[in-house]
């Protein structure tokens, strides 16, 4: 099988200190010769997570979990060391080279080829909004005083009443095993394709490398469900994105907003607040929260004012702290959510 040297392997290894990757999800402070946090692998109160610049290893001693920082980061984003590899590689700026003949490039392939349709797709779905047979989708965006540069900074897009997906990605060349993989297409029992996403206002979600992960879709009149989401799948985890991260950490700011859904993060965007993400669901993830290390000290927590939105406030709130977070809750009074609240008093308010 072939695979990377030993050697390239230890160039990358020495091109990322550990101290400074693991602070990118954990906050550490430095104990005598090494550093120690809250171990993200297990919950707990007192830090028994150890990393050691001199030795680019890492252990908790609560868990017993240990390596070096390709370990570190198969563990922190779910993926394998062929991954883990791939990711240090391109933070080092190390061009890799390509492996022929190896079984484990058919799932990274697969993963290609899902993040190329979903592109596309998102594509479809953006120009589709601007044909005259889209009325009904450019209704709802005028209600909701959408702009064309948010409509093209979030690449919202409609998906019609008919069954154009399958047929529109057979005719680029994919395969039906990699189109059923995006999920934007089911099978019937007898056989039959159809688009998972019909008359529907559409939300991409991107990573932070702004590829096109997995997508939304939110109903233009009164049916049930409001929403549907891509299910998980072979390049979507929703525990571990952030829907509008990839725009808030343009903002240069150090600072973010979190919301419950698309509609809030992009209503705020409109209103000139541009540091705001949405966490896929009420209930904020540890993983979330770590992924906004990179990017923000302080985090401002602006869910629904509902019963189920300030029990993930609490939630929220516990999971920040225990990260070492500045944070702050915003107070929604008068208004439901944050796209109400801005509506009605202004961006200054926020």
């Amino acid at each position: 099988m072939t695979r990377y040297s030993d050697e390239l392997i230890d160039e990358i290894r020495n091109n990322n200190d550990i101290v400074e990757i693991v602070s990118q999800y954990v906050a550490l402070k430095r104990s005598g010769r090494n550093y120690f946090g809250l171990c993200p692998f297990h919950n707990e109160k007192s830090p028994s997570f150890s990393v050691s610049q001199e030795k680019q290893i890492f252990h908790c001693f609560g868990c017993g979990i240990g390596g070096d920082v390709f370990r570190f980061i198969q563990k922190m984003e779910n993926i394998d060391f062929r991954e883990a590899i791939q990711m240090l590689a391109e933070k080092a700026g190390i061009v890799l080279p390509t492996l022929e003949n190896d079984k484990d490039n058919k799932m990274l392939e697969l993963k290609s080829k899902v993040y190329e349709i979903n592109n596309i797709v998102a594509t479809f779905y953006h120009e589709k909004l601007y044909l005259s047979t889209s009325k009904i989708a450019q209704e709802y965006i005028k209600k909701r005083k959408l702009d064309n540069n948010t409509l093209k900074t979030f690449s919202i897009g409609y998906s019609g009443n008919y069954d154009e997906i399958y047929k529109l990605l057979k005719q680029k060349g994919f395969s039906d095993e990699e189109i059923l993989a995006s999920s934007l297409v089911n099978k019937s029992s007898n056989g039959r394709y159809f688009d998972r996403f019909k008359n529907r206002l559409m939300f991409p979600i991107k990573d932070v490398k702004d590829r096109v992960i997995a997508f939304g879709g939110r109903v233009l009149d009164d049916s049930k469900p409001k929403y549907i989401n891509s299910p998980e799948n072979i390049v979507y985890s929703k525990g571990r994105q952030l829907f509008g991260l990839n725009v808030a950490k343009r903002s240069g700011k150090r600072q973010i907003i979190i919301v419950e859904g698309y509609m809030d993060a992009i209503s705020l965007y409109q209103r000139g607040i541009t540091n705001v993400v949405a966490s896929l669901g009420t209930a904020l993830t540890e993983h979330q929260g770590r992924l906004l290390r990179k990017y923000a000290e302080k985090i401002i927590i602006g869910y629904d004012s509902d019963g189920a939105g300030q029990a993930a406030t609490l939630r929220g709130l516990e999971i920040l702290q225990n990260l070492g977070y500045d944070i702050r809750v915003l107070q929604l009074e008068g208004a439901k959510d944050p796209d109400e609240f801005v509506i009605k008093f202004g961006s200054r308010k926020i």
